[in-house]
């Protein structure tokens, strides 16, 4: 007779002699008590202990036969749990301090996440994953059926994973925030991806694999290898949910407008893709402004009234105002996206195309007091608008030479020969100065600059005769650095950045063409092409400088991108004698600007969160990928 019903063996003693132990801790070493198990010998069926972890997170069961064993923890129970208990620094396994303490006491030591034993899946509200199924990292078992071991008279150590996901570190203010900057960048970069959910980089995969992954860091925006700054959260404040929406998808099919939005339990984040076609780039030359004051040939727009806006760029704004949401097909994107944003802190983004509607929406949402970066945007409205939105968080970012911030050119191209040749027109239209007055609705920028400038010295070339009487010219290669100028860190630099321009501009006028020659030779000068600065356009040559400073401003001991460069150029500045006086001032000045910098740090270093979210980021700055110029 054998032993599958205790009850009926004559001498069971011999049979069931074993016993196993587990303890559960998380990752800070602390117990998890209290925690309602039950316990299956594989050898009797139906043969099931129940109980509940004591003082020290420890269950024993006594009496097994030598047959493995399956030990499953109540879900809800062990998700409510692990919801509150925080990650170790490092997600490494290596970093772990259970398993040294355990196996040097002759322990089983295991890593384990909450669906590799557990007795189900607990209740995940807003769980949004278009493939409908639990996130893999926590769940690599769709349906969990608890942990399962042939060891037994023995202790296992099981060191959960406590059940959270990451959310990006963001900062709704006012002030400059440079991590705001590199997130914000990173989100403009994502909205260039797709939305299915298994090709790596795209939105969903983002937000549904990378963001609730806790074992490691977000790695992959787009085609970008890339880690933002984030910190862990409850699973239940997670991003909850993620919209990827296509113009060109579903019924409509028209026009080619994309743009992103998800939400977590604090905030609301909306990112517009910018040009990637032929279409996009017909959709940014059409410069026509069309008026908003709602009088003849004017939109009325409803949320400006006051100057004008580019044609092209409303078109493609207006056409995701006839959008159904993707969740509620009742409501459109607009209303979908105000109604998210109720309650919570609005962040809104884009790049180049992508950064001119975002400018709108955030116009279109200005009650909700949106945080707006954008990153190579073009002009989007005139003097009257500008001025109506002066009060909205608007920080703009140009790249060197970006061409894309130039456009439209700054006229009043509201006249017949615009109307008569199209976008040509403007090339023979009078001429509108910048000056701040009602003199004529020129297009303008919205917003308070963030300018990355690539500045060298100028060497005065000093003139040497030998004993043959021969004249040689006496210069040095010039020394270059690239500058991170945030004018609006402090009232006294934003009132000299005026004065810096002047004095370049001045420079620049009084000397010979004879004499920009000699400074500035033509192997110096760049190409046509390379005066355009095309490649400065690329989002992911903002993304990666803005990465790049932000890592040598929190690690500098660790990371010299381009601290080494500014430093010979602020040495060369302080001690040569032959600098153009004009070019030494100028460069001061920058210098004394891309210094302040690590003010914009601050907002985060102060933060609960920021500290060890910034040195996550660092200790993976293997992702920076940034091509020192």
């Amino acid at each position: 007779m054998g032993i599958s019903d205790p009850l009926l063996c004559i001498d069971c003693k011999k049979y069931l002699r074993h016993w196993v132990e587990f303890q559960l801790v998380d990752e800070q070493d602390k117990p998890l008590v209290n925690q309602p198990y039950h316990l299956i010998s594989h050898g009797t069926p139906g043969y099931v202990r129940q109980g509940v972890t004591d003082g020290f997170g420890v269950l024993r069961e006594e009496d097994l036969s030598a047959y493995p064993v399956t030990l499953s923890i109540h879900a809800q129970s062990l998700a409510d749990e692990m919801e509150q208990r925080p990650l170790r620094e490092i997600r490494d396994e290596a970093a772990s301090m259970v398993k040294p303490k355990a196996e040097a006491e002759g322990h089983h030591y295991h890593y384990v996440t909450i669906g590799q034993i557990s007795d189900g899946l607990p209740v995940m509200e807003d769980w949004n994953d278009p493939k409908k199924i639990p996130p893999p990292y926590h769940f690599p078992d769709p349906e969990p059926k608890g942990f399962y071991s042939r060891h037994l008279n023995c202790r296992h150590v099981l060191e959960i994973c406590p059940f959270r996901a990451w959310v990006l570190q963001l900062h709704h203010q006012k002030e400059y925030s440079l991590v705001n900057a590199y997130n914000q960048c990173l989100m403009s970069v994502l909205a260039y991806a797709g939305g299915d959910v298994d090709t790596e980089g795209s939105v969903t995969h983002f937000f549904n694999r990378q963001m609730v992954d806790v074992s490691k860091l977000p790695y992959k925006v787009e085609e970008l290898s890339a880690t933002p700054v984030v910190y862990d959260v409850p699973f239940s404040e997670r991003y909850t949910q993620v919209e990827f929406i296509n113009s060109k998808a579903g019924d409509n099919k028209q026009g080619n407008t994309q743009l992103f939005y998800t939400i977590s339990k604090r905030d609301v984040i909306v990112s517009w893709r910018g040009t990637t076609n032929t279409e996009d780039i017909l959709t940014d030359a059409t410069y026509q402004p069309l008026g908003l004051d709602c009088d003849e040939k004017v939109l009325c727009s409803r949320f400006i009234h006051h100057g004008k806006v580019h044609k092209g760029f409303w078109e493609g704004f207006s056409l995701v105002g006839m959008l159904r949401a993707p969740n509620n097909k009742d409501i459109t994107v607009f209303s979908d996206i105000l109604d998210l944003t109720t309650g919570k802190r609005l962040f809104v983004c884009g790049h180049s195309l992508g950064g001119a509607l975002a400018l709108l929406h955030s116009a279109q949402l200005k009650d909700h007091n949106p945080c707006l970066y954008s990153y190579g945007m073009p002009r989007v409205l005139t003097i009257s608008a500008i001025r109506e939105l002066a009060d909205i968080t608007h920080y703009r970012h140009v790249n060197e030479d970006d061409p894309i911030p130039s456009l439209p050119p700054e006229k009043n191209l509201d006249n017949w020969l615009y109307d008569c040749w199209g976008p040509l027109g403007y090339l023979f239209s009078p001429v509108e100065l910048l000056d701040f007055t009602d003199s004529g609705e020129v297009y303008l920028h919205h917003g308070k600059i963030v300018h990355f400038c690539k500045i060298n010295l100028v060497i005065e070339w000093l003139e040497e005769r030998n004993p043959s009487n021969h004249v040689r010219l006496r210069t040095t290669l010039p020394t270059k650095t690239k500058l991170y100028l945030v004018p609006s860190l402090n009232r006294e630099t934003e009132d000299n950045l005026k004065d810096a321009g002047n004095i370049q501009k001045k420079f620049f006028q009084q000397i010979s063409e004879t004499d920009k020659a000699k400074w500035f030779p033509l192997n110096e000068n760049p190409t046509l092409k390379d005066a355009l600065g095309f490649p400065d356009h690329s989002s992911l040559k903002y993304a990666r400088y803005i990465g790049a400073r932000l890592a040598e401003l929190v690690a500098p001991e660790k990371y010299h991108f381009f601290r080494d460069q500014e430093q010979l150029f602020e040495k060369t500045l302080n001690e040569r004698t032959d600098i153009v006086q004009g070019i030494r001032q100028r460069d001061a000045l920058f210098l004394q600007m891309d210094h302040q910098l690590q003010q914009a740090l601050i907002c985060t270093q102060q933060d609960e969160q920021g500290p060890l979210a910034l040195l996550r980021y660092t200790d993976n700055g293997g992702r920076i990928e940034e091509d020192l110029p």
